[in-house]
């Protein structure tokens, strides 16, 4: 269909208020800018008292969303253009404003984080892909979506509306139209009717001006529900440099009326955490029963400093241990439970949207695994303390700086548990049972990993995609697109590739898999490999040069480890097991490994398909030890 085919409407907004011609400033060219500033000021005047008449419906939909954050849920935007920029701006603000977990609130944008910048053509007319996007966020029932379209009709937030009622989710739109399509899919609707703009149909304007005002309404509401101020100050914050420890000083002597000196004294003894400080100072407690009933309370200190509770002592006589690995391209989790008769529960591999420091930052890396662990503990009917071990591995987690943090984190959250994180790669040596083997991952990206004695790592790779990641899924896809481009140039030879690729993403032509390739998530990326793979087993040259190239970068990452010690590799011959997700199409496993007998003969290669398991039985080890 052409721009102005006979099937195209060709006013398909015309009835739409936002849409119609403001009598005010049909002659605001001919005014001078001061003019101007007071004609635009006194239109945003008029929008506090719409906004207002919405008050009721927001808070029922506050009161909903909390309920549903304080299982472990997530609050999540979603929209197009202006609207999609407004929601990710209101997400972004909540980690730094309220110290909330990156993560908890999520803000999506039609055509991925480029479109903050640029638009992507087609991503708003696109309900398939609003409902990708959900999906690649593992959208579930403990999560609350929120759609947002001064229109009230945009395809891309109709199917992501539709994707969030079928996981569960609470469905909302925020839309500045009366009787919007988009209502019609959700169970909650803010609808700020704004009227025509200044300057007709640029719904940046009013329109953009009560989204903002709604959107800073829901968050903050939300964040108050969720325990992050006590009165008016933002107390959920940790004194981790100069400026917050200052701060967190001041909030502590406001909170509870006593001197700056009693106030640093006491955050002190609380290793700096403010609302632990707050009830310790208010009720003359220790720090751990402080803790306690911050725990109780789920964080709230107005709850916490409530009527006496039995906070201490509760035992739960199951035991539960978590095994996780947290890949490039998916989290995988295992759990096991042991019931006081000593029988035992022990869960499949259970797999999610990835989660990686890179991405996430550190507390929102454990923000997620708590996320999916709490999951797990609500449909069990098992309270959090009845977690004993938690053993964890994450890519990105190279350095000691960030496993230590991370578990320190995670200690917090669960403190009735003993921990460990390592670096992903680290769970394949737990997994085959032997610490000193080489390991090397496949995956989404691509490392080798080798611990030959404690302490004495030797890695190579592993450094992302930009400049690495030789032999993993996006780098072959990327190999494939440089290929599929030149034989479209004329500069190599034809390829089955094209025609794969096209036919895989729904695309016409060769040059719309780069903007493609530039605004699509890792995973989605490293996916489009399984046909790289695939077709190398025809006589597609282009598909067998990419594998064997592969290949050997894969070879060439266990032979430059190997050569950090050579005497080891004399006297002991060490084991290669590999893992990740290109290693399970067998053609690439056995490229790979033959290329490593051929160099060192006397080395064995295994593939291992759950590294996670190597996690899940350390923590079960640890569980077992435990007195019963």
């Amino acid at each position: 269909m052409t721009l102005f085919s006979p099937e195209f409407s060709a006013d398909p907004l015309g009835k739409l208020t936002t849409e119609r011609r403001n009598p005010r400033s049909v002659g605001i060219d001919l005014l001078d800018a001061t003019g101007i500033a007071r004609l635009m000021n006194a239109e945003d005047a008029t929008i506090a008292p719409i906004v207002a008449q919405q008050a009721e419906k927001i808070g029922k939909l506050v009161e909903a969303i909390v309920e549903r954050m304080k299982q472990g849920g997530r609050l999540i935007y979603a929209g197009a253009g202006t609207s999609g920029r407004l929601g990710v701006v209101d997400a972004a603000e909540c980690p730094p404003t309220f110290h909330a977990p990156h993560g908890q609130v999520v803000g999506l944008i039609a055509g991925g984080p480029g479109a903050l910048l640029k638009a992507v053509e087609g991503a708003e007319d696109s309900p398939e892909w609003g409902a990708r996007d959900l999906i690649h966020l593992g959208i579930d029932r403990r999560d609350s979506f929120i759609a947002i379209a001064a229109s009230g009709r945009t395809p891309y937030c109709i199917g992501a509306l539709a994707e969030a009622k079928k996981a569960g989710a609470i469905t909302a739109v925020l839309v500045c139209v009366k009787n919007s399509e988009m209502s019609r899919h959700a169970q909650h609707s803010i609808e700020v009717e704004t009227g025509p703009e200044i300057l007709t149909g640029s719904t940046r304007l009013r329109a953009g001006t009560a989204t903002k005002l709604v959107l800073n309404t829901i968050s903050t509401a939300v964040m108050i529900g969720l325990g992050k101020t006590h009165g008016d100050l933002l107390v959920d914050l940790r004194a981790s440099n100069e400026k917050l420890r200052q701060r967190a000083i001041r909030i502590v002597s406001q909170s509870t009326n006593s001197s700056i000196e009693d106030a640093k004294n006491q955050l002190m003894k609380l290793e700096g955490e403010v609302k632990p400080a707050i009830v310790a100072s208010l009720l003359q407690i220790g720090p751990e029963e402080a803790r306690e009933r911050l725990r109780f309370s789920g964080g709230r200190i107005v709850d916490a400093l409530g009527p006496q509770r039995t906070y201490q002592g509760l035992v739960e006589h199951r035991k539960v241990w978590v095994g996780i690995d947290g890949g490039g391209t998916s989290l995988k989790m295992r759990f096991g439970v042991c019931h006081p008769d000593g029988t035992t529960f022990e869960t499949d591999t259970l797999a999610g949207p990835s989660v990686l420091p890179l991405s996430h930052g550190l507390d929102g890396v454990i923000f997620e695994w708590k996320r999916r662990i709490s999951a797990f503990l609500s449909d069990q009917g098992i309270p959090p303390r009845a977690v004993k071990a938690i053993v964890a591995g994450t890519s990105g987690a190279g350095t000691p700086e960030i496993c230590r943090t991370l578990q320190e984190l995670l200690v917090a959250e669960f403190p009735d548990a003993k921990t460990e994180v390592m670096a992903d790669v680290r769970l394949i040596a737990l997994a085959g049972g032997d610490p000193q083997a080489i390991c090397l991952i496949a995956g989404t990206g691509s490392i080798c990993w080798w611990e030959p004695s404690p302490g004495a790592v030797h890695r190579a790779g592993g450094w992302g995609p930009l400049v690495g990641d030789e032999g993993g899924g996006i780098w072959v896809v990327d190999q494939a697109l440089r290929a599929i481009c030149g034989a479209e140039d004329g500069r190599e030879g034809p390829t089955k590739l094209k025609e794969e690729f096209l036919r895989q993403l729904g695309l016409r032509q060769v040059r719309e898999l780069l903007p493609w390739r530039e605004h699509s998530p890792r995973k989605q990326v490293a996916a489009l490999s399984k046909i790289v793979l695939e077709t190398a087993k025809s006589d597609d040259p282009a598909s067998r040069e990419i594998c064997s190239r592969g290949a050997g970068q894969l070879v060439n990452l266990v032979r430059s480890v190997l050569a950090r010690e050579p005497e080891k590799m004399e006297l002991s011959c060490p084991k290669v097991f590999a893992a990740g997700g290109m290693f399970s199409n067998r053609d690439y496993f056995t490229l790979v490994a033959e290329g490593i007998k051929t160099t060192y003969p006397g080395v064995q290669t295994t593939r291992l398909d759950e590294p996670v398991l190597g996690a899940f039985r350390k923590a079960k080890e640890w569980t077992s030890q435990l007195p019963t």
